[in-house]
């Protein structure tokens, strides 16, 4: 296994680990009541990570898995323009949209300090807004890129496959989060939509492990010799 393939696998491990472990925590402590939020939207990612010490855990865990984004995004660029020569504008946008998207989740994580009152919720909500929405956008960006007709010697069916079904899944969501926003429709499905979404984000960048597995990372990312 490469070194971009183990950034793959961080990107994933890292976020749904601490999102995890943060939530047992704060359950433990009798911060949150115990269910499954996936299905039962008790509560959303945001309160899994408020209180101490689960508060620890999630804010230097989630800036550190922000870290791994980064350098995501970073080696898709570079791995892209190698790829595909007359893409360069869609690959830049890409990665500066996947980027700004990373910048707004260290923004709303760095804010949450407890007690409730004392957060600043404006940047935080509009640090999350921008992760969900425009990591969304960033990685259908991608996913259109590698559809491209040069790319299909290059990846498995498989791999291209399960990123467009994951960006299909994050768009109905969307859709329905804002919906329920602007209606103040369900709390408990917005909560469960979000616990998607990061599960969902997280597993797009699990699929380039696949992608790149004939290729290094070094100062830039060049194909391997054969």
């Amino acid at each position: 296994m490469n070194l971009s393939q183990k950034i793959s696998i961080l990107s994933f491990v890292v976020s749904q680990v601490v999102i995890v472990l943060s939530y047992i925590i704060s359950v433990s402590y009798g911060h949150v009541e115990a269910c499954f939020p996936y299905i039962q939207g008790c509560l959303n990612v945001t309160d899994a990570g408020i209180y101490s010490p689960e508060g620890y855990v999630f804010r230097g865990g989630m800036i550190t898995a922000c870290a791994f984004f980064i350098v995501w995004w970073a080696i898709s660029h570079q791995w892209l323009k190698l790829q595909l020569t007359d893409h360069n504008v869609k690959i830049r946008i890409m990665s500066a949209m996947g980027v700004i998207a990373t910048i707004g989740l260290i923004v709303a994580t760095a804010v949450l300090i407890p007690d409730r009152k004392a957060i600043a919720w404006t940047p935080h909500v509009i640090g999350a807004m921008l992760f969900f929405t425009v990591t969304f956008a960033a990685q259908a960006l991608m996913t259109y890129l590698v559809y491209r007709p040069e790319l299909k010697s290059v990846m498995s069916k498989k791999s291209r496959m399960f990123k467009l079904i994951i960006v299909k899944i994050q768009a109905i969501m969307i859709l329905v989060f804002l919906y329920l926003e602007l209606s103040e429709g369900s709390e408990a499905i917005r909560s469960a939509i979000e616990w998607w979404l990061t599960l969902l984000i997280a597993l797009y960048f699990l699929t380039t492990t696949w992608d790149w597995k004939n290729y290094t990372l070094s100062s830039s990312i060049e194909k391997a010799p054969e």
